[in-house]
């Protein structure tokens, strides 16, 4: 990726800001381009991850997505620690694909399922542990590296990041209607002579982008909010699956706008950032569980 592509992207993202710094609401986020920078990367999380998380919560793809989380760890240890900070996101795009491949071939066989995902997990992500230990006492980094830094991404890192969230969606959006069609109807979809490794391996693809855009930001270990919780959280209230996709990408996005508002409160102590967002996106989800219940007592059609 060139410098000048960088320079143009985020010198549009200061356009943006600039333009949008009279707009109610906006104040905080729009006030200096530290603040902006990282609120435009939640954002084109919260729609990716809203989009890919109702394809998670229709297929069941909870585990596979737990999974990915922890098996990304080795490629973000070795793009930080061995290839510089700017290759978290190649480093972590390399193993992405890799566990994906795994993933997709394990849930093929119904005998080592499950099993076979959680040795992946726990194979890849004890690699990262092992990977990172080899270079000393690399405790802050670590840390850095699981929880992420969201106020401290670079301009490389950020694009990259944000071009991976573009690949997610675009992956979701070309295999969407037979996504759904295997979500509902496995069989079905089997007999139409549908490829279903296919299929199944860009489920497992977006939900890896997902991840590996989000791994510098939010942290390999909270990103797992963004994959599930925009899905659920529209599973609750929305019938239709065109109505569950707009609830996700909206609480996404909302957890975000919410998270960078309670970072910037004036509180007696500093707020992650990272957890900020997350613990507001589950805040949603718990508001709208009696929303949900609202709507069976009354009977009343969700949309």
């Amino acid at each position: 990726m060139t410098s000048a592509f960088v320079d143009w992207v985020m010198g549009g993202i200061e356009q943006l800001r600039l333009l949008l710094q009279g707009v109610p609401g906006l104040y905080t986020v729009t006030a200096t381009p530290s603040l902006f920078r990282p609120f435009v990367m939640l954002i084109v999380l919260g729609i990716a991850a809203g989009l890919v998380g109702v394809i998670v919560n229709l297929r069941s793809l909870e585990f596979n997505a737990e999974a990915m989380v922890h098996s990304v760890f080795p490629g973000i240890v070795g793009g930080a620690l061995y290839g510089g900070i700017e290759n978290i996101v190649p480093g972590a795009a390399i193993v992405a694909i890799l566990a994906a491949i795994a993933l997709t071939w394990i849930n093929r066989s119904t005998r080592i399922n499950e099993a076979g995902t959680a040795v992946v997990l726990t194979s890849f992500f004890g690699l990262g542990v092992v990977m990172s230990l080899r270079k000393g006492d690399m405790s802050g980094q670590l840390e850095a590296l699981m929880f992420g830094r969201l106020l401290e991404v670079s301009d490389t890192r950020m694009v990259q990041s944000l071009l991976v969230c573009v690949i997610a969606m675009l992956v979701v959006a070309v295999s969407w209607r037979a996504q759904i069609f295997r979500a509902f109807d496995r069989d079905g979809a089997q007999a139409s002579g549908m490829n279903g490794a296919a299929i199944d391996f860009l489920a497992n693809a977006a939900i890896a982008a997902v991840v590996v855009a989000s791994a510098s930001a939010v942290g390999v270990l909270l990103v797992i909010g963004y994959l599930v919780v925009p899905g659920a959280a529209a599973r609750l209230v929305g019938r239709k699956i065109s109505t569950m996709v707009v609830i996700a990408i909206v609480v996404g996005v909302a957890g975000g706008y919410l998270g960078m508002q309670f970072m910037m409160a004036n509180l007696s102590r500093p707020v992650s950032p990272q957890a900020a967002v997350t613990l507001a996106l589950v805040a949603i989800y718990l508001l709208l569980i009696p929303v949900a219940t609202l709507f069976e007592k009354r009977g009343w059609v969700r949309g």
